[in-house]
């Protein structure tokens, strides 16, 4: 019942504050909610992960992306950006978490009396390609962020400066990063720690050590997460700065002409 008079108060507000945008949201947002929907259903059902995952972000991309903000420039560069440092990531996020050995419930999921009594735990799923299918889902709402910051930024730069050369445009670009990353990265962080806060409380009344807890699968899984999304938003900037430099100004001369 909460949760639904919570989401009325989201809708409600983005409705009244947002106007035709804030409609947009909401329908992009149920969208996206029915593509994660679906790929969770058909990850359960033992199709492969990773293509599923994939599928789904290419969809959430577009839909949080060209649906929401329209098809142009920005959003196509955006899209583009995020593609490319999805794809660098994914063998660095495969390679790390096969070696740390960190898919499946980690150690408090695993000890908790429902699971270990009420519920069957061999699912026939691939739990590596699980959890690296949960990293690359959640660091991809940051650098869909992070790519339409800049691409946005820079647009208007051009826009207002046409004469500007390719390295001043990709030079503005990582300026424009430095001012936005900060904030970004430390909304990882404690959106993290956020998250994690009661079950810090419980690890600390049950005096586990700090052995114990830095070299835990739980501590691993969700610092991961967070310092893949981190890493990801950093790469973002270079790269959505030069796909700007490349095609924003290409055609800039194309209308001049």
């Amino acid at each position: 019942m909460m949760i639904g008079i919570l989401a009325l108060i989201l809708f409600g507000l983005m409705m009244m504050i947002g106007g035709d945008r804030g409609a947009v949201s909401v329908m992009s947002l149920a969208g996206n909610l029915l593509v994660l929907s679906l790929a969770i259903i058909l990850m359960a059902g033992g199709h492969a992960p990773l293509i599923i995952t994939g599928i789904a972000a290419g969809l959430i991309s577009y839909i949080t992306l060209v649906k929401q903000n329209g098809k142009n420039q920005k959003t196509e560069i955006a899209f583009g950006a995020t593609g490319i440092v999805i794809l660098l990531l994914l063998a660095a996020i495969f390679l790390l978490l096969w070696d740390a050995r960190s898919g499946g419930l980690n150690e408090i999921q695993a000890i908790q009396e429902d699971v270990m009594y009420y519920y069957n735990t061999n699912l026939h799923i691939n739990m590596l390609q699980i959890t690296v299918c949960m990293v690359l889902l959640s660091t991809l709402g940051a650098v869909l962020d992070t790519a339409l910051s800049i691409t946005s930024s820079l647009y208007e730069v051009i826009l207002h400066k046409p004469d500007m050369s390719r390295r001043e445009i990709y030079h503005s670009g990582l300026q424009i990063g430095k001012d936005i990353i900060g904030t970004t990265v430390n909304t990882l962080f404690f959106a993290y720690l956020g998250d994690s806060l009661l079950l810090f409380f419980y690890l600390k009344n049950v005096k586990y050590t700090a052995e114990v807890i830095l070299n835990s699968k739980m501590l691993f899984q969700g610092v991961s997460a967070m310092l893949f999304s981190a890493i990801a938003c950093l790469l973002t900037v270079p790269v959505a700065s030069a796909g700007c430099m490349l095609f924003l100004k290409k055609e800039e001369k194309k209308e001049e002409k």
